[in-house]
């Protein structure tokens, strides 16, 4: 299953614009095909990052990160399918750029999927203070922190 679909890059481009980035001079026509291997290769991607830590692929409903680092990443591509010789947008390569630090951030853990189902649970939180077993009480370092 993609996480992202035409109607997602639709709403980012307009008809025209997406028809002319996907290979058509003249802008009439989207050329489908081309979209959904862009999905495909971002949905890979974005896979590979998240093996291990969720179990991949994921299914509905895709969460809402998922889907904008899936768009950000096709779009992306094609942009360098469209433009091989020539340069991407700024744009467009900070959506990528930004697309990475998320997956990198869900890959350790520090940015957390709502709807998607972990492989392992969160680690517990560990400490090693607890309040009655100090070493030191406090009237005895007293005698450290005063002058006298």
């Amino acid at each position: 299953m993609a996480y992202s679909a035409l109607s997602d890059l639709l709403n980012e481009f307009n008809h025209q614009e997406l028809a002319k980035l996907t290979g058509d001079a003249t802008g009439q026509q989207i050329n489908e095909n081309r979209i959904n291997y862009a999905i495909k290769n971002a949905d890979a991607i974005i896979n590979s990052y998240l093996y291990g830590r969720y179990n991949v692929p994921l299914s509905e409903p895709i969460d809402d990160i998922l889907r904008k680092i899936s768009i950000d990443l096709a779009i992306f591509h094609l942009y360098e399918y469209t433009y091989r010789y020539g340069s991407v947008p700024a744009s467009t390569a900070w959506r990528r750029i930004n697309a990475f630090k998320m997956l990198k951030d869900i890959q350790k853990g520090d940015l957390i999927l709502q709807t998607a189902e972990s492989v392992y649970p969160p680690p517990p939180i560990i400490s090693n203070r607890r309040f009655n077993e100090r070493i030191f009480k406090a009237e005895f370092l007293k005698k450290f922190w005063s002058k006298e």
